[in-house]
């Protein structure tokens, strides 16, 4: 007997509204209705669900954004249709699709042909390889060549499912063309042997059926299947809709340093990280993930995006994201939150320093000062403290506006009480606070405002004496509080022994002695967070665990995307839309993580060591491990705030120059440098 929900599910599709004679799917969404055909035809290939990316314009309106999933199935825009390509042996038997050759057949990577801005997505497969390319808005290109099978047919079939499909209600063939919902193009490079159109709710999908040329289907169903033969193709869909520029400025979605390191797979994580963001990003906003499951800017998530442009080199990109930041106090799926005002007021100094415009810094410098009297606020703060939020709240707490209000409960035990991710993580909320106090103190040096720039620092001494009196207290432990104390707030340094033991503990505990996580993490960012502790702790080798972890468990393999809870965290339930993303196991990518992760490995060739206040120092590959020593390496012009950073490392000699850094700040090597005896030498500019 058929399971109980696919018995339901065939009641429902049989179910007929009386009132008007209007069928049940015109009342149920596209996922559902989706399901329901799904259940019906369970023989006919389904789109894989899993592991999707996006290729677009940074920037880019959400219409114009492609999706792709592992095996090179595609969707031009949400809500579209899907391209997927079915194999089939000598006896014309379909072997395998697209949607279902197994992941750990599949191998991915993004390429940067011509130097496009935006990368391509190759694909290569045990069947074939094929790659799509975004041409420009509303224009893509897809090539595909057999691997040198000779027994092999390809067909390539336009259909309503995909990773982000929708209804196909016409699809015509007019000999030369492909013209789909009387809105798509598609052009081919090379004449396909055969051409199927028809109804795959009438069971025509997998068939041979009478040549015809179009086909109607009001409920969505209509299909095309290009027969290709075996010989290499391609095709150019185009949109013909009218397409929207891209607001924010940007140049290639890869780091804008040079950087020559003996693991390729480093270099490949570090590009991708930078792309998958850029790709994300709508207008002028970052989002905290898949833009579909995420539609809306999220301080939190969005302040690490905004500090990965910055230091990955995107200057022009991180100035123009930075203005939501500056000129919004309280804004996410969660409303108002407590770590807001210390959150942006260090993504905001750190682009600030980067950019190092004076222009910049006068018009940073009022927002700055507004978010510090929100701290201020809820440092003096007897009762509990409300504000308003901008945005949509997400689905399922959006009846609690009240609630999504509270900032801070009253000032207990000289530390800030703050809201954040629906509870009150006190070290969190204080550790970036602290953060947001050192920074400001720095800038209203720079803006020659002593008196604040003391007072900030006064209060950033106190938050650190009380922060460091809570912390291993039962009543303050959280498991962000491992997070952010070392980086980036700096509350705490390597020199701390209780920090040390308890990260340790934490370690253990969810490690063990393993290279993996006994369980599975739902918060990839917390993890990859944890990994910058140490980083900045001097312990690479826990570092390297977590980045191998994540690399040998992305959600799309090679394109070093990963996931963020079990099943649509935060949903605000817009994949129910499409026929497409059926039934979702996390958000996929998180651009939290892929902040967290670029950072990670940012910090990892140079880092600026804050553990001394203004006393810099610049640290030159603490995460190198010392199996790269066997080889040479360079990293080319590195911003940091503090300066730029060249260095070359070849037989055991590692030339560094620093350039137009204020004062001479100390250098030192990494821990693989230093057990190496390395020799350095520095040049200042």
């Amino acid at each position: 007997m058929k399971p109980f929900y696919l018995r339901t599910l065939a009641a429902l599709c049989s179910l007929q509204i009386v009132t008007g004679g209007l069928q049940a799917q015109q009342l149920i969404n596209q996922r559902q209705i989706t399901l329901l055909e799904q259940a019906k035809r369970p023989q006919d290939p389904w789109p894989r669900g899993d592991g999707h990316i996006l290729i677009a314009e940074p920037g880019s309106p959400l219409a114009q954004k492609g999706y792709e999933e592992p095996g090179g199935s595609f969707s031009p825009g949400p809500g579209s249709f899907g391209v997927s390509i079915w194999v089939y042996d000598k006896n014309k038997k379909l072997i395998a699709t697209s949607d279902d050759i197994a992941m750990d057949k599949i191998k991915q990577a993004y390429v940067y042909k011509n130097n496009n801005s935006i990368p391509s997505v190759e694909t290569v497969t045990p069947y074939y390889t094929c790659s799509w390319t975004y041409l420009e808005a509303g224009r893509w290109e897809f090539s595909f060549k057999n691997n040198g099978q000779q027994d092999y047919q390809y067909s390539v079939v336009t259909r309503s499912v995909g990773p982000a499909g929708g209804p196909l209600t016409t699809a015509t063939w007019e000999g030369d063309r492909l013209l789909i919902n009387h809105r798509y193009i598609i052009t081919l490079t090379g004449d396909p042997k055969s051409v199927t159109v028809g109804n795959e709710a009438a069971g025509e999908l997998q068939k041979d059926i009478p040549e015809q040329t179009t086909m109607y289907n009001g409920d969505g169903w209509a299909f095309a299947r290009l027969n290709m033969g075996n010989t290499p193709f391609g095709l150019k869909i185009n949109d013909t809709k009218p397409q929207f520029n891209s607001p924010l400025p940007y140049s290639r979605t890869i780091q804008q340093f040079g950087m020559q390191l003996p693991d390729k797979a480093f270099e490949r994580s570090l590009q991708a990280q930078v792309s998958n963001l850029m790709m994300g990003y709508i207008g002028r906003q970052t989002g905290p993930g898949e833009p579909v499951n995420y539609p809306l800017a999220w301080e939190r998530d969005g302040a690490y995006s905004l500090v990965a442009m910055a230091k990955s080199g995107h200057l022009e990109t991180a100035r123009e994201l930075s203005r939501y930041f500056a000129e919004n106090d309280f804004f996410g799926g969660f409303g108002a939150e407590g770590d807001a005002p210390g959150s942006a007021i260090n993504a905001l100094t750190e682009v600030a320093y980067l950019i190092n415009d004076p222009a910049y810094y006068q018009y940073v410098w009022p927002h700055i000062k507004r978010k510090l009297k929100l701290i201020d606020e809820m440092r003096n703060a007897k009762t509990e403290i409300y504000k308003d939020f901008i945005g949509p709240l997400a689905p399922h707490i959006e009846h609690d506006v009240k609630r999504r209000q509270l900032i801070a409960r009253p000032f207990s035990e000289g530390l800030i009480v703050g809201t954040m991710d629906n509870h009150f993580p006190v070290l969190y909320i204080n550790a970036i606070s602290y953060r947001g106090l050192v920074q400001a103190s720095r800038l209203a040096a720079k803006f020659g405002e002593t008196a604040l720039a003391d007072s900030c620092l006064k209060k950033a001494a106190e938050v650190k004496a009380a922060w460091t009196e809570g912390f291993g207290k039962q009543k303050y432990e959280n498991e962000r509080n491992f997070m952010i104390s070392v980086w980036p707030s700096w509350i705490t340094n390597k020199g701390n022994e209780l920090f040390r033991k308890k990260i340790e503990e934490k370690h253990a505990a969810e490690w063990g002695t393993g290279d993996s996580p006994k369980d599975r993490p739902l918060w990839t960012y917390f993890s990859a967070a944890e990994a910058h502790q140490w980083l900045f702790l001097d312990r690479t080798d826990r570092v390297w665990q977590t980045l191998h972890y994540f690399w040998n468990n992305q959600c799309s393999p090679g394109l070093y995307t990963y996931w963020e809870g079990d099943g649509e965290e935060n949903t605000f339930r817009q994949w129910e839309n499409y026929r497409g993303w059926l039934k979702p196991k996390y958000i996929t990518p998180h651009y939290w993580t892929a902040s967290e992760m670029l950072l990670l490995q940012l910090d990892m060739l140079v880092y600026v060591n804050e553990a001394k206040g203004d006393d810099f120092e610049f640290v030159i590959g603490a995460g190198v491990p010392a199996s790269w020593l066997k080889e040479s390496m360079s990293i080319k012009n590195f911003h940091t705030k503090a300066g730029n950073i060249s260095w070359e490392y070849k037989k055991n000699v590692l030339n560094v120059t620093v350039q137009g850094a204020p004062k001479r700040y100390a250098v030192r090597p990494g821990i693989a440098f230093i057990n190496a005896k390395t020799k350095v030498n520095v040049t200042y500019k």
